[in-house]
């Protein structure tokens, strides 16, 4: 703090009150760039969502289940993932990450969890995703929705979550 007090002084005297909010800045930016650094160590991150017709906002009459299993590489935001389900009533159309939403609303869909793979159990893909989609990952904001011909706007869905790093063994 000390330091940017004097470096704004000085510049203050050189260059007027502008060149106190470019070191202050500058000096931010340093600062979140190493803030960022530190964030990105470590291992991946690990979400997963139960997927049932009772997580569905409409009335879904379903005997189908399902898991979304995902892995969030730190340093590139990369995620992967994998989507296991049965039983469903009629053929699957589409699977999704929804969102940005809370339990129980309607949002658009982000990503295509299906996009080139197909729609056989398991799907499986990646893709590496914005800040925002980050946020809303991080935030319990996105869930996982499968479609069916029977139910157009969803036979399985679930909130992604964050799944607790195992305590180490010691």
């Amino acid at each position: 703090m000390l330091r940017i007090l004097v470096l704004g002084c000085c510049l203050f005297l050189l260059g007027g009150v502008s060149g106190v909010a470019v070191a202050q800045s500058s000096i931010m930016s340093t600062q979140q760039g190493d803030k960022r650094r530190d964030e990105t160590a470590g291992p991946p991150i690990i979400f997963f969502a139960d997927l049932s017709a009772d997580e569905e906002s409409s009335e879904v009459y379903s005997p189908g289940v399902g898991r979304f299993e995902a892995s969030l590489d730190r340093k590139t935001l990369k995620l992967t993932w994998k989507v296991t389900y049965s039983n469903l009533t009629t053929p699957i159309k589409s699977a999704g990450i929804h969102g940005p939403q809370t339990v129980g609303g309607e949002a658009a869909v982000l990503m295509d969890l299906a996009k080139g793979t197909g729609l056989g159990s398991p799907i499986q893909g990646s893709q590496v995703i914005n800040e925002g989609e980050l946020e809303y990952l991080l935030t319990g904001r996105l869930y996982v929705n499968i479609l069916t011909s029977k139910y157009p706007s969803g036979e399985l869905r679930g909130q992604i979550n964050r799944q607790r790093p195992k305590a180490p063994t010691t």
